[in-house]
């Protein structure tokens, strides 16, 4: 936009150029004067427009702008060219007042202004397009700097993990060399050592469950084998007549068949019943704890 705005005031400095080729200056006679034979009308109209330039720029910048900077250094440029223009023409003025030629044209003067203007505004213009082209290069240097700044940045952060860790590594091995060192130190005799927390297992140390149940099992049959024998010996029964005479010593008269009702066939097939139904249910009960260790120790692998 910078650029622009100064071709467009360079245009318009060549159009109203142009236009002052147009016009021709005229001579005043010698009574004007010689204070109004030594104006410079064009490097006043140049000062005029960089003051009012100077003043739209110090509403939007502060007095250490470049724009701002470079506005002041033309306008003293511009002052010390009319004083000494002034001081040339003056020597020129007092001796020669009759042949002091100045532009009495006002459409010439005008046009002079305006160029005076124009120009102004493209020196301005130009000290601004020179700070922005500064500004663009500077921006450009530093995109170009971005990747590598990054790629140093990732370097910096993997090296900074690498010697975290080992740094961390050698702490924690100061503090196990330091701890096992005043192990040493408080007693010579005893060895200490380091080692995991105790922890308790899933899977029982013992006994064998499953040689636990097959002995029950057979440690109750066992015992109701015993137990049976034990009370056929403590009550014993007689089933034929021969034995009851071998063991009483004494002759048998007669023997009375028993008589088996159906009162007494039914009572023993309950008895019967319950003799199967206790036994069935000693096996059911052992198959389900064998299942239910079975389960638990292969959970517990």
């Amino acid at each position: 936009q910078a650029r622009l705005q100064l071709r467009e005031a360079e245009n318009s400095r060549e159009a109203i150029k142009r236009q002052l080729a147009g016009e021709e200056p005229v001579l005043l006679p010698e009574a004007a004067g010689i204070e109004s034979a030594i104006a410079i009308p064009e490097i006043d109209g140049r000062i005029d427009a960089q003051k009012r330039n100077l003043d739209a720029l110090l509403q939007r910048f502060t007095e250490q702008h470049p724009d701002v900077a470079g506005t002041r250094r033309i306008i003293k440029e511009l002052e010390e060219q009319k004083r000494q223009e002034l001081a040339a023409r003056k020597k020129v003025a007092t001796a020669h007042p009759a042949a002091v030629s100045i532009n009495a044209n006002p459409a010439y003067q005008q046009m002079k202004v305006a160029f005076t203007e124009a120009d102004a505004t493209v020196a301005a213009l130009r000290v601004r397009v020179a700070e922005y082209e500064s500004r663009y290069s500077r921006a450009v240097g530093m995109l170009k700097l971005v990747p590598k700044i990054e790629a140093e940045f990732t370097q910096l952060n993997r090296d900074y993990d690498i010697h975290k860790r080992n740094y961390d590594s050698l702490i924690q091995r100061r503090e196990s060399a330091a701890i096992s060192e005043g192990m040493t130190d408080i007693s010579s005799v005893a060895d200490f050592r380091l080692i995991d927390p105790p922890h308790a297992s899933r899977t029982p140390v013992g006994p064998n469950r499953m040689v636990l149940l097959v002995v029950a099992l057979l440690g109750s049959l066992a015992a109701g084998f015993a137990a049976s024998f034990a009370a056929s010996q403590l009550r014993p029964t007689f089933f034929d007549a021969q034995g009851l005479s071998q063991v009483s010593g004494l002759p048998l008269l007669g023997s009375v068949s028993a008589i088996v009702t159906p009162a007494d066939r039914q009572a023993g097939r309950r008895d019967l019943l319950r003799f199967s139904a206790g036994l069935a249910g000693l096996v059911a009960v052992y198959v389900l704890a064998i299942a239910a260790a079975a389960i638990i120790i292969f959970r517990a692998a």
